[in-house]
Order: C-alpha cells, then structure tokens, then sequence
C-alpha cells in the first residue's frame, strides 16, 4: 500500500530578535497521527535553508550578466536543484504544498517562473537533453507545447535553423494547431 504524502508548508517568520527563519508547518491531525515529524520538520526546515542559499548563489551567476539569463544550462540546473528538493521532501514522506509561492517569496523569481523551471526538468530530466544554442525564452515557448513529439519537431527546427525567433515558433505552434 501507497502511503499517502504528509502536506506542509513553510512559512518565513521573524523571531523575538528580529531574525527572518523559516518554519515547517503541518496540520495538527497529522502531528497527532505521525509524532515523530517534529523531528523530521526541523531537518526540512534546515535543508530548505541551505537549499535557498544554494538557489542565491545560482541566481546570481544567472543574473551577472544579459549572456547567462538566457543560458538554458544554467536555467536547468537551478530548476534542477529546486526540483531534487521537492523530491527529497516526497522520499521522506512530505509534500511540499506551498512550493511555488515559497520560492518566489524567498528567490524572488515569479511563480510563473518557478513553474516553468519545474516544467523543464521534467521535460528535459537530463542536462545533456538541453541545447546550449536555444535560450531559455525560446524554451519556455517549447514548454507551452503539451505534445512532446511536437516540441521535439521545435527542436530540431530551431537546430537546424529553420525557426530562428520566438514569433517563429508561435507561428510554427498556430499553424500546426490549425491543421490538426
């Protein structure tokens, strides 16, 4: 039997002496049925802080410069590094409910971000399966696609350099849309 995922969130509070911490929260009827997840909660809660120091420092090297905020190597393996985290919190039982809106509260990305960062590595689970020659936009515009076998034709198309431009492939997009 599957044992359903315990949900949290964690919060960011400020304690008495004005330090910003953050703060597993569980509903009370699963503290009462699973006790020892106090203990469990602290060690997420310190894992999330190392894991959103982690997220800074990869930021920062995207942020540096016009060049890296379109590399979709680095966009990768920030999204990467955020989706391992999710993941180990659903090995040890949890479900990280609040997810989105906790990363753009504490990475300062928008939550429509923080999805498409998701959406990528598990499109894409392995960084080899990323082309350094497509930014990151032009992958994002790759994501809205639900058929894979459609984004693989995007690809190959934006390879070879028959499409060239995000307008490229939304025109690419509508007119495969209009045939089927």
């Amino acid at each position: 039997m599957v044992r359903p995922l315990v949900p949290f969130v964690i919060n960011k509070i400020k304690d008495p002496d004005n330090v910003e911490r953050f703060r597993v929260v569980l509903s009370f009827e699963d503290v009462i049925h699973k006790p020892e997840s106090s203990k469990e909660m602290i060690k997420i809660q310190e894992a999330y802080a190392r894991f959103i120091e982690n997220c800074k420092v990869q930021l920062k090297v995207i942020e540096s410069n016009r060049k890296t905020r379109g590399d979709p190597i680095l966009k990768w393996r920030l999204a990467n590094t955020i989706y391992e985290f999710i993941r180990s919190v659903e090995r040890r039982g949890y479900y990280f409910a609040n997810s989105s809106k906790a990363l753009f509260r504490d990475l300062g990305i928008s939550i429509r971000q923080v999805n498409y960062l998701i959406e990528f590595v598990r499109t894409f689970p392995q960084e080899k399966q990323v082309h350094s020659e497509i930014s990151w936009d032009k992958y994002k515009e790759i994501l809205d696609i639900k058929d894979r076998r459609l984004q693989k034709i995007v690809i190959k198309k934006l390879l070879e350099g028959e499409l060239k431009t995000r307008e490229n492939i939304r025109k690419f997009k509508k007119k495969i849309k209009a045939q089927n």
